[in-house]
């Protein structure tokens, strides 16, 4: 076997990495000196923590929805570790980081096979929204407002329909966000670390219009007789020192349910259901 003819030899300098090229009448063998910069290229580091504060605003939804995330997020790394942008410690510490951001470090639900004869359990039917609930009552909120994290909260009115639950709400001056979701902040300050001023204020800002708009109304409902609610919709406006808003749920309270409980952040809310 007759074997290929040197050619030439080259040493390529692309930032702190080094690459040796042997060229032969046949192939083209690159032999890599040191692989990784010193330090992460700031664009880099950009997209891993603008993608980390994306998936914090969806932290609470379907564990489907956020396997997802963290499969297409893991994609990337594993691309940036091929193209020696990343070591695999990098590689790790940036999946762990996702892991938290998504709440996937709890432990996972084992699914087992039922035994013969065993029925299998059924999924939950979709809960149905009607697009024209029939109104029944509407219930005014306390005389009061609550103050949390520096803002004000105010329920207006919870209504009754045939099939849902609407909660409307005033918020004015609204809470400092990140005092209301310290974890967050604190992750994010750790994804931005060593960056340029201008890069870790824009990436905040971003990440605020993200919470702010995702995470930061998100109320809860319950009953005292255990009833289970879902969200179905609502939405909120205005902004700064007004910000007025409706909560949405399914399905309607029972006749037997003598109280509900609105929940926002650290805030509980009951209301008595004549």
């Amino acid at each position: 076997m007759q074997s290929a003819g040197f050619t030439s030899l080259s040493q390529t300098t692309r930032g702190s990495r080094t690459m040796l090229v042997i060229l032969t009448d046949q192939a083209i063998f690159r032999l890599s000196g040191p692989s990784y910069p010193e330090v992460m290229r700031q664009e880099i580091q950009w997209y891993l923590a603008e993608q980390l504060a994306n998936a914090r605003t969806t932290k609470g939804t379907r564990m489907e929805n956020r396997d997802r995330t963290m499969a297409s997020f893991s994609g990337a790394l594993s691309a940036l570790r091929y193209v020696d942008e990343l070591t695999t410690d990098e590689e790790n510490d940036w999946n762990e980081r996702m892991r938290l951001a998504l709440d996937m470090t709890a432990s996972r639900t084992v699914l087992r096979r039922a035994g013969e004869g065993e029925p299998l359990p059924s999924a939950p039917s979709p809960v149905g929204h009607d697009p024209y609930p029939r109104f029944v009552r509407s219930i005014p909120g306390p005389d009061t407002e609550y103050e949390l994290y520096g803002g004000r909260l105010r329920i207006v009115a919870v209504e009754i329909y045939d099939k849902m639950v609407s909660v409307r709400w005033r918020a004015a001056p609204e809470p400092d966000l990140w005092a209301a979701f310290p974890e967050e902040a604190a992750q994010l300050a750790h994804d931005v670390e060593g960056t340029d001023a201008w890069a870790v204020e824009a990436l905040t800002q971003k990440a605020e219009r993200r919470m702010r708009a995702m995470r930061l109304y998100n109320f809860g409902l319950t009953d005292d007789v255990g009833t289970e609610y879902h969200g179905t919709g609502g939405g909120h406006r205005g902004g700064g020192n007004d910000v007025t808003g409706e909560a949405r749920f399914s399905p309607a309270p029972p006749p037997n349910a003598t109280r509900l409980t609105i929940t926002w952040l650290d805030l509980t809310v009951d209301i008595a259901l004549p």
